[in-house]
Parts: structure tokens; sequence; C-alpha cells
């Protein structure tokens, strides 16, 4: 295949222009050293074993490119296929205006901006980015039935590429499908479902393992009602505004938009905030439905997020200036809001950005633990986040008269992390890092003891099976509960065992799914090997 003909002068000028923009803007963040940002904390890479393929794939990234480089990456690719996608969307179809702004309002916006603070979102960002591609191959399908397999085939490898790196992506991609799924029922093309049904498929079943582990263990676990969660994320100001204006546009453009097109994704956009009102006052509790509506709307950043993608994409359609200015200009307020105290950024501040390099001592403590090996390690040091990526992290420890309850009788603590003196018998301080004080548990005897506080000194754990080699059961673990545990009752929020050997299903099930999921993640790739028509025809004629 020759580029000559697919990339023309213009688009590598607005391409180029994207890059600097995002370079000059991501300058300090590029040059900067090792850091902590949020719950960003750069690690020397683990390998994950058969959990999920895009744990395995990102670990070798890790070890190819450095941990600190792959997070640099990804967030700055981030911000780079937004714009990049929305032009080739727009296409011929938008003029300078369209094809200069639009892409910079889909990437830079506050809430897009906010994540970047947050640490650990350049996943959300990155399969953020790819929706546009979603929304053009979609509308590819529909309406070029002749080619309707390649792009199909082009889009469940989007589908499976951002499933790597965020397991939201079939969920974002809906959305950005629905616009296209409306307008095939309106029109009567039934045949057109079954295809971003089934790149939607591919994309869940490519993490099929790691899917599972979460909508059926963790989600559950944690599932709450987006009402509830409001003043604990700080938005209790910002969403409130940002969500009376997005729900002012959707009314407003219902009635000024002509374009079916751009009726149908402010339709989408629409669903999305009435499914996002509505959980916000009601709890569903029905298995796996309730954790993929939770994984959607629980976080507001996510629902507002794809809100701004869709509203840009619609403003695709408008032809005439005075339809362009209610909904620009109700973006541009969104985006040039000054901080009410709900985000942690504002669009603007990404220019100055700056991330606090990670202290040295972080790495000493990190290098102590891990030799020391230790089993259970507890932190009181709770504004320290990043200390959860420790060797042995067990949890954070919030009340510190828990202390005492946790290390007796079966004293499962091993180290305890703080920055400020403790003065409990049997608690001894073995090193200080920086502003962290490690304290050594005397006590400890071990993960496992018999009911009458005697500990069990001869078995083995893993994540996936525990066996113990005592003359006794029931036995005492100290491991959180989980029902996952065969032969497992609830012992004051830990394992009580009543078997020698107790294996966790769940692990076990997504070890098995591991090469189901590596299967369809590769299914896509293989169906393009055999796909004979020419490629150039996603570029040209757009």
């Amino acid at each position: 295949m020759h580029l000559k003909g697919l990339i023309k002068r213009d688009d590598i000028i607005y391409v180029s222009v994207f890059v600097i923009i995002f370079l000059i803007a991501l300058r300090n963040y590029i040059l900067s050293p090792p850091y902590t940002l949020g719950d960003t904390t750069i690690l020397p890479p683990t390998n994950p074993g058969l959990y999920t393929p895009s744990a395995t794939i990102e670990y070798y990234l890790s070890l190819l490119m450095g941990n600190n480089n792959l997070i640099k990456t990804l967030n700055f690719l981030a911000f780079i296929i937004g714009p990049i996608s929305i032009y080739f969307t727009l296409g011929k179809k938008g003029d300078l205006f369209k094809r200069l702004i639009l892409p910079l309002i889909f990437t830079l916006n506050p809430i897009a901006i906010s994540i970047f603070y947050a640490g650990d979102g350049e996943s959300i960002l990155l399969v953020y980015s790819l929706q546009p591609l979603v929304y053009y191959l979609t509308y590819k399908i529909l309406n070029d039935a002749k080619d309707r397999l390649k792009y199909f085939i082009y889009l469940s490898i989007v589908e499976v590429i951002g499933q790597i790196f965020f397991f939201q992506m079939f969920l974002f991609s809906f959305f950005f499908q629905l616009p296209f799924i409306l307008l095939s029922i309106r029109e009567k093309k039934y045949s057109f479902l079954i295809y971003p049904i089934l790149a939607d498929l591919l994309g869940f079943l490519s993490e099929l393992s790691w899917e599972i582990y979460l909508y059926i263990g963790v989600v559950p676990s944690v599932l709450v009602s987006p009402s509830n969660t409001l003043v604990r994320l700080g938005l209790a100001y910002y969403s409130t505004i940002v969500s009376a204006l997005l729900f002012a546009i959707v009314i407003i453009t219902a009635f000024t938009y002509k374009n079916k097109y751009a009726l149908a994704t402010i339709s989408s956009l629409g669903f999305l905030l009435v499914i996002y009102s509505i959980l916000q006052n009601f709890q569903f509790n029905i298995p796996i439905i309730s954790a993929l509506l939770a994984a959607i709307t629980t976080f507001q950043t996510k629902v507002y997020l794809l809100s701004f993608g869709l509203l840009d994409i619609s403003l695709f359609y408008l032809k005439r200036t005075k339809e362009l200015i209610i909904p620009l200009l109700s973006l541009i307020l969104i985006v040039l809001l000054t901080n009410t105290g709900g985000l942690q950024a504002t669009t603007y501040s990404i220019f100055s950005f700056s991330p606090q390099a990670v202290p040295t001592w972080y790495y000493q403590l990190y290098d102590y633990l891990a030799q020391n090996n230790p089993s259970n390690v507890y932190s009181l040091a709770t504004q320290y986040q990043y200390l959860q990526y420790l060797p042995g992290f067990s949890g954070f420890v919030y009340d510190p008269s828990f202390i005492h309850n946790l290390t007796s009788p079966f004293y499962g603590m091993k180290y305890l992390l703080s920055t400020s003196q403790i003065n409990y018998t049997g608690i001894r301080l073995v090193k200080t890092f920086g502003p962290i004080l490690v304290y050594y548990n005397e006590n400890y005897t071990g993960l496992v003891h018999y009911l009458n506080g005697s500990p069990v000194s001869n078995y083995s754990i893993s994540s996936d099976e525990i066996r113990i080699f005592g003359d006794k059961s029931p036995y005492v673990v100290s491991l959180p509960y989980s029902r996952y545990w065969s032969n497992a009752e609830n012992y004051s929020g830990f394992l009580e065992l009543i078997s020698n050997i107790s294996q966790n299903s769940l692990i076990t099930l997504i070890h098995k799914l591991f090469f189901v999921s590596l299967f369809f993640l590769i299914l896509p790739f293989i169906l393009l090997i055999f796909e004979k028509g020419p490629m150039k025809s996603l570029i040209v004629g757009r």
C-alpha cells in the first residue's frame, strides 16, 4: 500500500498543529522524571501471570519501554489520537473552523484534563480518544453495504485494541454506535444491528477473563449509587452546573438540528444522561447488569466525558453559523469554567502542568519491603495513596484503634507504616524513609492460626489455592473473606477454613478464560489477513 493519495498536504498541516499544541502543553510532563500523580506511581513491572492478555501485553511493553515511558506515551497518545481521529472523521465536510476547533474541543475539556490530573487515567483517555473512529466506522458499516465486512473488521480491531488498555471500551463504544443503531431501526435496516453488537462482543470477549473478574468479583463489592458519591468525588457543585448545561443543550438543539445524524447523536447523549439521572436516585441490584450500569455511571467524570464527545461530534453536521452558536457557546462556557472545587483542574491548566517527582524515599521503602518479603503490610499513612503498590501491601488502616483488634489474637500483620509515632506493645520502629515510619509487629506469628490463636507454621498460599498442613481444622487465615474460596466461612472479615485445602473458584475461572480471551483478541487481526479489500477507502473519499 502506497501512502501517496492516502494523506494529503492539508492533513499533514492539521496533524502537525495538533502534535505541536500537545507537545507544548505536555512538555513538562514528557521531560519529567518518574512521578506521582493521584494514584499513579511508577513501579518496577511485575509479571501478572495468566489473568488477562491485556495485562500480559502491558507487562512486556513496560519491560521494553520502561513503566515510566509507557505511561507517558499512553497519556500523550490519548491527547493526540483524539483530535486526529476527529479530524479524519470530519473529512472534506468540515471547513477550517470545524477541522481545527472541534478536534481540540473534543480533547481539551475540563473533564479530560481532570482525569489526567487525577492520575491513572491514561487508559480512560486513550479509549475516549478512539471513539471518533468507532463513530466513523459504524457510520461506514451502515451506509456502505458493499464493504460492510471490511469496516466491521476495522471496527473490531479498534475495539480489541481499546480493550487492551481499558476494560470499558465496549461500554464507551456503545454510546457512539447508538446513533446509527437508532437510525438503522428507523430505516428498517435490521441486518446492520448485528455488526456493532458483534464488534462490541468481540471486544468484550478479548478481555473475558478480566471482565468476569471485575463484574462478578470486584464491582459488586463497591457498588454504590452515584448520588452517594457526589461529595466524595468532589463533583457536587460542578456536576450540577454541567448537567444543567448539557440537558439544556440537548433540549435546545433537538429543535434546531435538521440533520438526522446530528439528531441521532444528540439522542444518544440524551439517553446517556437519562440513564445517569435515573441511577442517581435508584439502586438496581441485578447481577452483571447492575455492575455494567455502575461501571459507566457511578463516576460522573465518565458520563460528562462521553457527553462532551457526543456533543462535539454532533456539531459536524451544522451548516449554518446560527445553528452553531448555542451549543458552541455552551461548550466554551464549560471548557472555560473556573475551577468550582468539583474538578482537580481547568482546561488551560494543562499548559503549566508539571508532575511531582516520586520521592527517593519511596523506592528505598519499596526495596526494603521487597527484600524482607513481607506477608502483610498495613498503612496508617492514608495521605500517600501510592503506598498501596508496595510489596505485600494489604490495606490502609483509617482507625488507629483498629491495630489492636487486628493483631489480637491472630497477629496477622507483619509491618505497619505510619507518619507519626505508634505506642503499642510489641510494635517496634525498625526504619524511617522520609516521612514514613516502618514498624515491625514482634507478635507476628504468620497468616494462619487455629481458633485458639496458636499459629500454624506450615502452609502455602497463592492467589488461587490455600493449602494448610495442620492437624486440626478449622483455621483462620489473615486474608479478607471472599465467597469464592471453597470450604470457607466469614470470621470477622477474615477467612475461616474448615478444611486443609481451599481453592478460589473465581481466580481458577480467570486462568481458564485467559486463552479464550487471547483467541478473541487475535481473531479480528486474522480476519484482516483474509480480507482482500483495499484499505485506501478507509481514508480517501471520506
